[in-house]
């Protein structure tokens, strides 16, 4: 094989810091090379210097053995470097044809040539054995077919190189069988495909070789037979690999609950949801995706209207029909989209940080920035947010920081009930070990916790009982004595 991709002595500074400190990364043709890293290493942004998004401060990119300047996305393009996003880009209103085509549609005597088109679209589908309807609504196609639009766009524009950031974040289980099907077939047409994920089971399945990075430093590159869970944890962390153990308990049975909810319907397709939560208590919601788990908790948190049913605070009714009302009944949401419902991230991160305590961040009257910052400080030492500074963008920050940025909204000594919504989505292992050790200390006060993930082993992981959620209705309460991933995929598939 020959080396379709050489990264030599990249370096990137933001504003004096420096975020990669001299990569040297190399691919050859036809190899599926993952790229690992806790959040903040630096896998995204020398990725984005390859994609044209930044511009590297030193060094030299080759592709196919020539020189490449890439200095904005286009220029990548023409190279052959294309990126499958975590987020996906198609325009929903639009058809399929139409965003496979966006920016780049095909015209005769300057009209469109959708005959010309559909043919070219219909070449790929071909290519991967993969067939959509071009005429459908993008919005009317589930996340992993947009995704394998967005993949035939790529091979479309001739990639030679192909990133694929996050891929399976929104997947289900079959789904992502089919995308590793698809990218497998690439690897036979000789792509060159770059990998990152931060769930280590698929590198195993997928990669050819490893590439390690850590604090903007390549720790280096393997062969995947050479390497183990606990050995990638190591490299990525500079720690000795620990077992995630189960958290302890910390509910309190002999106290009244401190959540109820009754017979609560939605039109979201909640169906006669009830059940309870003791302080310090935490109850996993288990279910597949699209099972309704989000669903039920954006109506606890007032995001969606309940059609009937009741919740109960200390004991108490609450009317909940906006998130405010939510929260002044001492209510808390992580969300499982942090960046469109869990930050701004655009603004600042200490004004992130205090956007549920603004009341309390007055002084006479009038918003205190002296007394966001302290609040935030304390909430950046006690969550260990890495942070180039308080007043620094969110979106400057890893995705592992930027969910301790939501957390750290939460940290109020008022809040009774807190919901964790997939909040070790899109981050590494050692902020997983974070969000846990959150997660305990939350229980540990008394508050009570309703805790969702698609990861079963997290569910297990952190839960006092586990209600399994299937079509929006609860089909069984499981006190967490030695319950296994088999027992609750039984329960869900009868």
């Amino acid at each position: 094989m020959s080396k379709m991709l050489e990264m030599k002595g990249i370096k990137k500074d933001f504003s004096g810091v420096s975020v990669l400190n001299g990569i040297d990364f190399e691919v050859e043709e036809g190899e599926i090379r993952a790229l690992l890293g806790a959040n903040g290493a630096g896998k995204s942004t020398l990725m984005k210097i390859l994609c044209g998004v930044y511009h590297a401060t030193e060094g030299e990119i080759h592709v196919g053995g020539e020189k490449a300047e890439i200095k904005n996305p286009l220029q990548a393009s023409e190279k052959g470097i294309a990126i499958v996003h975590q987020e996906l880009s198609m325009i929903p209103t639009l058809t399929i044809l139409d965003n496979f085509f966006l920016g780049k549609e095909t015209h005769k005597n300057g009209i469109l040539d959708k005959k010309q088109m559909r043919k070219e679209y219909f070449e790929v589908c071909d290519k991967l054995d993969f067939h959509i309807d071009p005429d459908t609504k993008t919005r009317d196609v589930s996340v992993a077919r947009q995704q394998m639009v967005e993949i035939m766009k790529c091979i479309h524009a001739n990639a030679r190189i192909i990133v694929f950031d996050e891929p399976t974040t929104s997947l289900t289980d079959d789904e992502k069988k089919t995308l590793f099907q698809v990218i497998l077939k690439l690897k036979e047409q000789k792509k060159t495909i770059i990998y990152i994920s931060h769930i280590l089971e698929e590198i195993f399945l997928l990669a050819d070789t490893v590439s390690i990075m850590r604090n903007g430093d390549m720790v280096g590159t393997f062969p995947k037979e050479e390497l183990s869970i606990p050995l990638i944890s190591e490299h990525m962390s500079g720690k000795k690999y620990v077992e995630g153990r189960r958290l302890t308990s910390h509910c309190r049975d002999e106290e009244k609950p401190v959540l109820e909810v009754e017979h609560l319907s939605a039109k979201n397709g909640t169906k006669d949801v009830s059940f309870y939560i003791k302080p310090g208590e935490v109850v996993g919601l288990a279910g597949l995706v699209g099972a309704g788990r989000s669903e039920i908790v954006r109506c606890i948190f007032g995001a969606d209207r309940k059609s009937s049913g009741t919740i109960k605070v200390n004991g108490k009714e609450v009317k909940i029909s906006h998130p405010r009302e939510a929260i002044e009944a001492g209510i808390g949401l992580i969300p499982e989209d942090r960046k469109r419902e869990g930050v701004i991230l655009k603004q600042e991160i200490y004004k992130n940080a205090t956007l549920v305590q603004l009341k309390k961040m007055k002084k006479n009257g009038v918003l205190n920035p002296g007394t966001e910052k302290e609040y935030a400080s304390g909430a950046v030492e006690k969550l260990s947010i890495k942070i180039p500074s308080l007043s620094a963008p969110v979106l400057k920050l890893s995705g592992g920081n930027q969910q301790k940025v939501v957390l750290s909204k939460w940290l109020d000594d008022s809040m009774k009930v807190l919901i964790f919504d997939e909040p070790t989505k899109g981050i590494d292992v050692g902020a997983k070990e974070d969000i846990f050790k959150t997660v305990e200390e939350f229980a540990e006060k008394g508050v009570g916790i309703l805790f969702i993930s698609s990861d079963l082993n997290e569910v297990i992981r952190a839960s006092d009982r586990i209600l399994v959620i299937r079509g929006g209705e609860i089909l069984k309460d499981m006190k967490n004595e030695n319950v296994t991933q088999k027992d609750i995929m039984e329960t869900i598939l009868k």
